[in-house]
Order: C-alpha cells, then sequence, then structure tokens
C-alpha cells in the first residue's frame, strides 16, 4: 500500500513512554499532528500518513462514543495501550473570541445577520443528526503496533485524539487559543449536501481559511487536500461562480494521489521542533 514520500519522524519520547496514568499534554498531543475535520472514521489518513506525523486530531460530531470505541480496536495491526476521556478544560482552558462569520461563508448566503445566525444553528444541528441525543466528547488513544507486525505497516506508536466537535469551530479553540500549530490539514470528505458540512471548508477567505490565518503562532505546514481542491479558479456546477476552491498561501504542489489527495504546502509555516 502507498505511503507518504514526505518526511518520516522517529517516535518521539513523550509517546514512547506514555502510559494510562500520565497526565494530557495538549502541547505534545497538538504541536505538529495531523488535523482531519469531517473524519468519520477514516483509517486511510493514519494507513498512509503515520510516521510523517504520530499525533492526529480527528474531529466529527457525527459519531457516537460508543461507536469509535468500538472501532478503536479494529485498527489493523495495532492495540491500544489506553484511551482516556479528555475534558474541555484540558483541551483549551482559555478559548479566544471566535472568528465572525460572514453570509459567504454558507453554501446558499444568509441575506441578514439574524437568518445568518439561524443558519448556524440550523448548520449544526444537521451536523449532529447522526447521533441520537448527541453529547460532544473527546477521547484520546494510544496505540502501539503488535510485535509480529512489520515494522514497514508502521510506527511503533501513534496517539489519535478524536474529537465529537464542528471542525472550524474546534480547530479555533484547540490550535489559536493555545497558540498552538499542527504541521498539517486534511481537506476531504467534509462535504456539503449528503457529507452534512454547512461550509466548503476549501474556500479562499472563507471561514475555515480566515480562522486558520488568524493563529499567532502561526500556519501548518502542509494541506492535503482532495481533487475539489483547485487553484484553476471557479466554474463547477455544484458551487456558486464566485468561490474559489484553494487557499491563498497553499499553491505549492508538492505530490499528488495518495489516496486521492495532493499535498499541498505553504513558505510562510513554520513547523515547531
Amino acid at each position: 500500500m502507498a505511503k507518504s514520500k514526505l518526511p518520516k519522524e522517529a517516535t518521539p519520547d513523550w509517546l514512547r513512554l506514555a502510559n494510562k496514568d500520565m497526565t494530557f499534554d495538549r502541547e505534545r498531543v497538538l504541536t505538529n499532528s495531523i488535523y482531519y475535520p469531517g473524519s468519520y472514521m477514516d483509517g486511510n489518513i493514519l494507513r498512509d500518513y503515520s510516521g510523517v506525523s504520530h499525533s492526529f486530531v480527528y474531529v466529527d460530531p457525527g459519531v457516537s462514543k460508543d461507536n469509535l470505541v468500538e472501532n478503536l480496536q479494529k485498527i489493523a495491526g495495532y492495540d491500544v495501550v489506553f484511551s482516556k476521556e479528555i475534558t474541555e478544560m484540558e483541551l483549551c482552558p482559555q478559548p479566544e473570541q471566535p472568528e465572525t462569520l460572514r453570509p459567504s461563508d454558507f453554501e446558499n448566503p444568509p441575506r441578514t445577520y439574524i437568518d445568518m445566525q439561524r443558519e448556524a444553528k440550523r448548520s449544526y444541528e444537521r451536523l449532529i443528526d447522526f447521533v441520537q441525543d448527541f453529547k460532544p466528547y473527546a477521547i484520546w488513544s494510544i496505540f502501539q503496533r503488535r510485535a509480529s507486525v512489520n515494522p514497514s505497516h508502521g510506527p511503533e506508536r501513534f496517539s489519535l485524539l478524536f474529537i465529537a466537535g464542528e471542525g472550524v469551530a474546534t480547530y479555533a479553540a484547540i490550535y489559536n487559543s493555545n497558540k498552538l500549530v499542527p504541521l498539517a490539514i486534511v481537506l476531504c470528505a467534509a462535504d456539503i449536501g449528503f457529507g452534512h458540512n454547512w461550509a466548503f471548508f476549501e474556500q479562499k477567505d472563507g471561514i475555515f481559511e480566515r480562522v486558520v490565518m488568524a493563529n499567532k503562532a502561526g500556519i501548518p505546514k502542509y494541506l492535503f487536500a482532495w481533487s475539489r481542491y483547485s487553484l484553476e479558479g471557479t466554474g463547477s456546477s455544484w458551487r456558486r461562480p464566485e468561490i474559489q476552491m484553494h487557499w491563498a498561501k497553499y499553491t505549492n504542489r508538492v505530490s499528488n494521489n495518495l489516496y486521492g489527495l495532493t499535498t499541498w504546502s505553504s513558505d510562510d509555516a513554520k513547523v515547531s521542533g
């Protein structure tokens, strides 16, 4: 199976020594992580990018806690060392003021401020519609490669933080508010329509790009984006003609077609050590 050709890193010491009694360290878990909004329980990103980062942050309100816990046991070649619930305070003790919404952030732009607030509420309700009696949660898990598995399968260990939250607001809370930066963002699968998303995450000058650019700590080195991310402009029949589907600072194509994704980089990014 194809793996990313991006530089791989050795398993960090904190991860090798991680155990169920350790305190959640958001700086270690979030710095240089791979952030995946609208992830559902997509194992392809874990498979293909493990080693590029050893820490993954999956965000999706459409996954129940019971369903997640059951599927954590099914990651091929790995055993769960431990899983623990993480509180909102542990994730973000001092949230910043959120980015102001614009009518253009929505698939169907509202005409008034009141309409925009109503549409934001309806959009969130659609996101959590998959889960009965939805309640936000976060679960942090550490995985260990089985001794019987070939090392070429993946790194010795990796961390997975799953947050049942909306993708843009969660990014602002855990990265911007904590002055931390991920290594990469995955732009894939979080779609409008049947995907139940409320905005185009790839939209130039859209809400997600503005939130990422507002982080005082910096911006990610990479975007891992599906084919809808394009520098070629607009005109596709399924979107408004004025929307451009790329971020201004991510125009350097690094590699193509790993799990159908293209890697885009930014010269402005500063990756933490």
